[in-house]
């Protein structure tokens, strides 16, 4: 018995080690998770993601959207756009709206330059 807890013992520090970021994580994005509630006549910047098929401009039009900053047809349907909390709330029940989310920041890991990229 002795001999399965000291094989166990850095296992579970392992599990410890990678649950604690985890858990952390929802916390540290949460000023850009963009679910606050918006103040009337406050505007902000959101990605919104459409269904396969559906038309950015009349989705846009239908939730009284008047100018976006990017339309998006290629990998995915969508645009960006300053969206005020009217805006916001008819998109959100728009039946071919799949998300609406903040926009915000990314930031990716740093590249060694002359790196190809190639695995």
């Amino acid at each position: 018995m002795r001999r399965s807890f000291v094989i166990l013992r850095p296992v579970l520090a392992a599990a410890l080690l990678l649950a604690v970021p985890v858990a952390l994580a929802p916390a540290a994005y949460a000023d850009h998770a963009g679910h606050g509630v918006q103040e009337a006549g406050e505007s902000a910047a959101y990605l919104v993601i459409l269904a396969p098929g559906a038309d950015p401009e009349r989705v846009m039009r239908e939730t009284g959207v008047t100018e976006a900053r990017y339309v998006y047809r290629s990998a995915v349907r969508g645009f960006a756009a300053d969206l005020d909390g009217r805006q916001l709330a008819a998109l959100r029940s728009h039946p071919d709206v799949t998300a609406v989310e903040r926009d915000g920041e990314a930031v990716g890991a740093p590249v060694e330059e002359g790196t190809t990229g190639r695995w």
